[in-house]
């Protein structure tokens, strides 16, 4: 089956669509890469739990030298969340029986320590709020810091680029897995920034995706729609072949050159760059090396993915950037974030 269609490679359009009311964004906290550096010198040990999709990792850290170092891995694979709360609730009673300060990566939408908006996790979402409330701080009293997995994500990533050489100014942080999301680091504040969950032009949606928005009765088509794995090229992908496989059986055709594969990453990979460069200027990135895009998730594990992204970037006017993928600064670093914040959280604001 032949595919041919055109993809602009430059539309201001959508970059301009980054600057209005229909982007959401969060202040979570105060953040300055540079200081959990020098907090992370104190000798403790914490607990930190990413709350996935599919699965938990959690994970103990032992925090000196200005590093966060791990020392175990526990991985909870799961649909929907089940089982989820029961382990939490075990990881609770540890934390309070050996007096561990805990970071929480939580893929959902957050309000404070509360879970507000969940699309995978709805077993796990029904089950906490019953019992919690969903609110993490009702969970681990006194001792957690709580947040979306990008914000943890952002703040694993800065202060690791902080230990570098060129520590960073401005930074995003954008997943493209089974979803789509980003965070920044602007003006010393981590802001959550729902950027998939912008209108998606239609020179950016070449095989017609139709599915809606559905955040917060968005009916619109918007660029997680075509951008993430499950919710968008797992279901364009169906409808054109009617044919289910999921995100790591289409990366593997793409990386083999499949027509119909490399259609939708490639679509993909054009319309993250454009929401990359949007982002950069609704937050006005410096145009230096020490503006840092990092990019995260199961997408960027396809070299071809990780280079289209790139060749698309470079044929779009922007900020000059330093481009960073998660893998090169730490195997899992929203939970490295975790760890971070568990220890630096005790010195933020309250």
């Amino acid at each position: 089956m032949q595919h041919k269609v055109s993809r602009p490679h430059h539309v201001p359009e959508q970059i301009v669509r980054y600057q209005g009311d229909q982007l959401i964004v969060q202040p979570v906290c105060r953040f300055d890469p540079a200081e959990p550096v020098g907090a992370l010198q104190r000798c403790q040990r914490v607990l930190a739990i990413d709350i996935g999709g599919d699965k938990i990792r959690s994970a103990h850290y032992e925090i000196g030298n200005g590093l966060p170092t791990k020392t175990d891995e526990q991985v909870f694979r799961s649909r929907g969340g089940t089982g989820y709360l029961s382990l939490l609730e075990g990881l609770a009673d540890e934390a309070a029986r050996d007096s561990l300060r805990v970071g929480i990566s939580s893929a959902t939408k957050m309000a404070g320590s509360t879970i507000t908006r969940t699309v995978n996790l709805p077993v796990f979402f029904g089950e906490f709020r019953q019992m919690y409330g969903a609110d993490y701080e009702k969970l681990f009293p006194g001792r957690s810091f709580a947040a979306n997995d990008t914000v943890m994500g952002i703040c694993g990533a800065s202060t690791r680029l902080a230990l570098g050489d060129t520590p960073p100014r401005d930074v995003a942080f954008v997943i493209c897995a089974s979803g789509m999301g980003a965070s920044v680091v602007s003006n010393g504040v981590a802001i959550h920034v729902e950027v998939g969950h912008v209108p998606l032009v239609p020179s950016l949606n070449p095989l017609g995706q139709t599915t809606p928005c559905g955040v917060e009765g968005r009916a619109y088509v918007c660029v997680e729609r075509v951008t993430a794995a499950r919710a968008g090229i797992e279901g364009l992908y169906r409808k054109m072949t009617g044919e289910s496989l999921d995100g790591v059986a289409l990366g593997g055709k793409y990386a083999q050159g499949d027509p119909l594969a490399t259609l939708l990453y490639e679509t993909s990979a054009c319309a993250l760059a454009h929401a990359i460069v949007g982002v950069m200027e609704r937050f006005t990135f410096a145009d230096s090396e020490r503006s840092v895009i990092v990019l995260h998730g199961g997408n960027f594990e396809i070299p071809a993915y990780r280079e289209a992204v790139q060749r698309d970037l470079d044929r779009i006017p922007h900020p000059r950037c330093r481009v960073v993928f998660s893998r090169d600064l730490s195997g899992n670093i929203c939970l490295d974030g975790a760890a971070i914040m568990a220890a630096w959280s005790q010195h933020l604001d309250t």
